[in-house]
Order: structure tokens, then C-alpha cells, then sequence
């Protein structure tokens, strides 16, 4: 389809500038524009097939220019998705956090009570404080650009950490090897 629009918009493009300079003078040229001229826009003769086919073809350009301009239009970009430093771990005291985003120029909202951010939230400038316990979420916006995915960094403490359910599988008991000594060997057999 794009193809096709675009072939078509040359097409239209070139006709209008062949049919624009076929058709003859019709005025005073620039000294039209101080009063030297009295002819209309498209001649004196507006049945003029030239000026009815100069018509269609810039209509045709215009709603062609504005369909090609809609159809190449540039994807939105999405913001990149804030990066906490130190990650998500079990802290036993207060740390600082610092938040990154890889887009230039993007603003980062910040939650530390566990609900989403929006633009109304808390703005990141300078490294978070952060309790045992403490869940932050981050998303950052800039202007034009889609905001981006939420980031969310999970402090616990280790005392609420999920302990590991002891292991209740029968353990299999490995062979145990027994020695033989030499006397509990067969004697073997005499030769004939």
C-alpha cells in the first residue's frame, strides 16, 4: 500500500507541473501583484480545461499529501524502563537507592509505598532511602514519548523471607561394597 501511495503522489506531482506549464501567461506577473493587473487567479477564462484539470490535480495532491504524510508517520517511541541500583534483595538495614533510565531527558516518578507512580508522584533527583520492608516503583515520562513500564525494586527483610520446606523425599541408600579376600575366592579348577 505504501508503494502504491507513493507512486501515485509522483505520478499526480508530475502531471500537475506538466499542466501548470502548459497553459499560457495570464497577466501582468509580479507587476499583477501592485495593482498592474486585473485578471483573476485562473484567467479570465475559468471554463478553460486546463484550469478544471489544474483543479483536480491540486486536490488530488492535497488529500494524497495529507493520506502519505498519515500513512509514513513516524512510530511513538516508548521510554525506557527505570533501572533501580542495588536490584531487588533482602536488606537488614537502610540502603540508598539510585534510578536510571536510558532515555535522555526523562523524567522519573517514584512511589515508595508500594502504589503505582504517575506524574503527580514523588520526582527522582537524588538517590532514595530505602527501610527493610520498603517497595519502590519507578516509571519515567517524557513528553511525546509513551511512558514506560513500571519498575518495581521489593526490599524485605531476610526474616521474611519464605524458608525453603524441608526436604521429605526418601533418600536411596547407595551399594555397599564388601571386600572379598583371597580366601573366600573359588579355587579354581585343575587343568587336565
Amino acid at each position: 500500500m505504501a508503494t502504491f501511495l507513493t507512486t501515485v503522489f509522483l505520478i499526480i506531482c508530475v502531471l500537475l507541473i506538466v499542466v501548470v506549464l502548459l497553459q499560457k501567461g495570464r497577466g501582468g506577473g509580479v507587476g499583477g501583484l501592485f495593482g498592474g493587473g486585473g485578471s483573476s487567479a485562473f484567467g479570465t477564462r475559468t471554463g478553460d480545461v486546463f484550469t478544471w484539470v489544474t483543479i483536480v490535480l491540486v486536490a488530488f495532491f492535497l488529500l494524497l499529501a495529507v493520506g502519505v504524510s498519515l500513512w509514513f508517520r513516524p512510530p511513538r517511541y516508548r521510554v525506557s524502563q527505570p533501572v533501580l541500583y542495588p536490584a531487588s534483595h533482602a536488606i537488614d538495614r537502610a540502603i540508598t537507592v539510585n534510578i536510571g533510565c536510558n532515555t535522555r531527558g526523562a523524567d522519573i516518578h517514584f512511589t515508595v509505598d508500594g502504589s503505582g507512580p504517575t506524574r503527580a508522584s514523588l520526582k527522582y533527583d537524588a538517590p532514595v532511602r530505602v527501610e527493610p520492608g520498603t517497595i519502590i516503583r519507578a516509571q519515567a515520562y517524557l513528553t511525546g514519548w509513551d511512558d514506560s513500564f513500571v519498575t518495581t525494586g521489593t526490599y524485605v527483610r531476610p526474616s521474611d523471607l519464605p524458608r525453603p520446606a524441608p526436604d521429605t523425599r526418601p533418600t536411596a541408600s547407595a551399594p555397599v561394597a564388601t571386600p572379598t579376600s583371597s580366601a573366600s575366592r573359588p579355587a579354581s579348577a585343575p587343568a587336565p
